[in-house]
């Protein structure tokens, strides 16, 4: 049972480390490709 336990709470902290260090860099990626989508179309 404890062992188990240890796997969920890793898994879910591996986890949350992964989604707050690649939340913000996807969201710039989309960002960076975006911006360069709107300037070469009104360039």
């Amino acid at each position: 049972m404890g062992h188990s336990h240890d796997n969920h709470d890793n898994h879910g902290h591996m986890e949350a480390e992964q989604n707050e260090i690649g939340g913000p860099v996807t969201f710039a990626l989309i960002c960076l490709v975006l911006a360069i989508v709107i300037i070469y179309f009104l360039a």
